[in-house]
């Protein structure tokens, strides 16, 4: 059975870091984010920082979930329309999905490495 999805209103404050905000079906959605956040006390950039490669987080293999249990499942829809009057969503971020529709398969990945780089009680600001 087809379904159709009706909104009068999105309000939609923010969209960032490979989100997506889809209106309509898909078959598949990849959103992919990598960052690297260097919080520094006393701000210095040294020029060749950003390296994703340098670190694990990174390069390692996302872990894929296995489902080994059957799943049995019917449904039954008396209204084919999904009705929404108003969506109101203050933010999509980092490898986020917001659709109004179908997708049959979403792979989401973000990868977050903080650094906080102190200079320690007897440093000097150089």
């Amino acid at each position: 059975m087809m379904r159709i999805s009706r909104v009068n209103e999105v309000g939609l404050m923010a969209l960032a870091f490979s989100s997506t905000f889809h209106i309509g079906d898909s078959c598949y959605i990849k959103a992919d984010s990598k960052a690297l956040a260097v919080k520094r006390e006393f701000p210095r950039f040294y020029g060749n920082e950003g390296n994703f490669s340098a670190y694990k987080v990174f390069t390692e293999n996302t872990p894929t979930p296995v489902i080994t249990e059957m799943v049995s499942m019917q449904i039954s829809n008396q209204n084919p329309d999904i009705c929404v009057n108003r969506l109101t969503v203050n933010g999509v971020s980092s490898s986020s999905v917001l659709q109004i529709g179908s997708t049959q398969t979403i792979c989401a990945n973000s990868r977050v490495k903080h650094i906080r780089q102190l200079l320690g009680k007897h440093a000097k600001y150089k």
